[in-house]
């Protein structure tokens, strides 16, 4: 009798580890990883792997394993002081300052295998947004961009074939599958303007959204943004009306209008465009055109 109880709790626990469901394997994977218990995150993957093996969430799993192990953190000793880390000061032996900061370097071998699974990943599964986006930030932050803008500029190509039905991580579908993208694409487009500095592989991102989606404001926006850097004042201000035309209410294109009249001397416009601006809803800009336009009046 004891025997037969003893099978039955066995074949419980038995039963027990083999009906985990993908999302508490998730759970427990994420756990591991946050704990950096490495021995409980190698039982978690071959757990998944023997449960369901033909899951698409391995390539993130993996994706994931992988560049856990190609990152290693590397302590700097320098007498310039950093510009974007957080760093510790200390002295050295004649009373300089040396600065101590961390930074993440990676093993290029488990890193190309972290971004070779999720482009397979998103060969088998292309509707995985998420992993067009794992890729992507990957891809910046090893100062891949070149690369990470040929991934964005597939996933805009692939969104004119799927309608923008995009699935996430455990395959669930994006509410809005393409505010989610745009969103994400005009944080790449920012960086890469402002922060990069690279403003040719902007302007390709935006050209390529631009192809797909030619009325979208926000893009049509950054168009008219190369205009005015490169000190078009006439074809960004061509644009901005254009812009207007399509969206009359929109504080940020009546703000670029006005600006730039006044930019170009013509008080009169800007003042109309200033006094158009300030009839918005949005009171940032209220007050801006108030201050412009009392500037201006003076």
């Amino acid at each position: 009798m004891k025997k037969a109880i003893l099978l039955a709790v066995a074949a419980l626990f038995c039963l027990t580890a083999f009906s985990q469901t993908r999302k508490e394997l998730y759970d427990s994977l994420a756990k591991s990883f946050k704990d950096k218990d490495t021995v409980q995150r190698e039982k978690i993957i071959a757990d998944w792997e023997r449960l369901y093996p033909k899951d698409a969430e391995l390539y993130s799993v993996y994706a994931n394993l992988y560049l856990s192990k190609a990152m290693k953190e590397v302590v700097i000793m320098s007498k310039e002081k950093p510009e974007d880390e957080e760093y510790f000061v200390a002295k050295d032996s004649l009373g300089n300052e040396i600065y101590m900061y961390s930074t993440v370097d990676y093993d290029s071998g488990m890193l190309q295998k972290s971004l070779s699974t999720l482009e397979e990943g998103i060969a088998k599964f292309p509707d995985r947004l998420d992993f067009r986006f794992g890729l992507a930030s990957v891809l910046y932050d090893t100062d891949n961009y070149r690369e990470m803008v040929n991934v964005l500029c597939n996933t805009v190509e692939r969104s004119g074939a799927n309608g923008n039905k995009w699935l996430w991580t455990l395959d669930e579908n994006v509410d809005d599958g393409k505010g989610e993208m745009m969103e994400t694409l005009q944080g790449y487009f920012n960086e890469l303007f402002n922060e990069i500095g690279d403003k040719a592989l902007a302007e390709t991102l935006v050209n390529k959204v631009l192809q797909f989606y030619p009325k979208d404001i926000v893009f049509l926006n950054d168009k008219a943004i190369f205009a005015y850097d490169r000190g078009d004042l006439d074809g960004a201000l061509k644009e901005f009306l254009n812009i207007h035309v399509m969206a009359p209410n929109d504080a940020v294109v009546i703000n670029n209008i006005a600006y730039l009249y006044e930019k170009k001397k013509d008080k009169a416009n800007a003042l109309k465009y200033y006094r158009l601006l300030e009839k918005t809803d949005d009171e940032n800009y209220v007050r801006l055109a108030k201050k412009a336009i009392a500037e201006l009046e003076k």
